[in-house]
């Protein structure tokens, strides 16, 4: 692996460790204590050693050091030692699951700022004829993938609060009420963050994923009626196949990603141990077996 290839790695490395966070905006049953310690150790240890990440947020001027406030900014506020969103407790983790706002509020913006990066690395070595034809199709797929996510975390969050927001307003008769005018700003943010996933995305020729983007665009659009539901229709029908198509694609593009980034991480973890050093850590190593 080249030099510019190891770096890249490192960096998709990174944005799955960003990515897997939204984890944490899905409810379950019981969350892995260890890989939220490895999640958590992931997000800073980029910032704290000297890493391809830290060398260009370095050079990056005024740029990098508002990403970096970000980053460790948002780490704070979910896996800090005094996060309100996720603690650890003798029975495992809990997580509050009326944050989860503030969890897509760090990843999306995080994620684009690592992606751009990587897009700019891509680009600037094709131009010098360099090889990083492998790295340029894991980040595609990882683009694919953690799109995918982001539709099927943020489309469950957004689904809730309509349906949050229904209920407050039958329970007022159909007035506004303080608390339907709260699920109705958090709505909003959640139509604004989409949109940034929508805007941001590089998949325009993609027809599969386009078709589950359309989809989940016209959802909105029935929510806040500006589209009419399908004839013979209702919302829990419009509501149930939106879910069923963003589930269909993240099963298809997962193991399409981790085909390429399985290799990736292992080549990396190799080279990085043959020179002395450890990168990626348990997760890494895990992806890799």
């Amino acid at each position: 692996m080249n030099q510019v290839s190891s770096v890249l790695a490192t960096l998709e490395h990174y944005k799955v460790a960003i990515r897997d966070t939204l984890e944490y905006a899905i409810p379950k049953e019981k969350y892995d204590v260890d890989l939220f310690h490895e999640k958590k150790r992931s997000v800073l240890i980029e910032l704290d050693e000297q890493t391809p990440l830290k060398s260009i947020i370095t050079n990056s001027g005024e740029n990098g050091e508002k990403l970096e406030k970000m980053i460790r900014e948002w780490y704070d506020e979910v896996y800090g030692e005094s996060s309100t969103i996720i603690r650890e407790a003798d029975d495992g983790l809990r997580v509050d699951h009326a944050q989860h706002i503030a969890i897509f509020k760090g990843v999306l913006p995080i994620h684009e700022n690592i992606e751009a990066m990587v897009h700019g690395i891509i680009n600037d070595a094709s131009a010098k004829k360099l090889d990083v034809e492998r790295l340029a199709a894991l980040d595609l797929a990882e683009e694919r993938l953690y799109r995918g996510v982001c539709y099927m975390t943020m489309t469950n969050e957004l689904i809730k609060l309509f349906n949050d927001y229904n209920q407050a307003r039958r329970e007022a008769k159909g007035e506004e009420t303080a608390a339907s005018k709260f699920i109705g700003n958090d709505i909003n943010e959640m139509v604004n963050l989409l949109n940034g996933v929508r805007v941001n995305n590089r998949l325009l020729t993609d027809e599969k994923y386009m078709g589950v983007q359309d989809k989940v665009f016209a959802l909105i659009e029935f929510m806040t009626g500006r589209r009419d539901l399908p004839m013979g229709k209702g919302f829990g029908d419009a509501i149930r196949e939106t879910q069923e198509a963003i589930s269909g694609y993240v099963r298809e593009v997962e193991p399409a990603w981790r085909e390429l980034y399985t290799p990736v991480i292992t080549e990396l973890i190799e080279q990085a141990k043959a020179n002395g050093n450890k990168i990626g850590g348990p997760a890494a190593e895990e992806a890799a077996n």
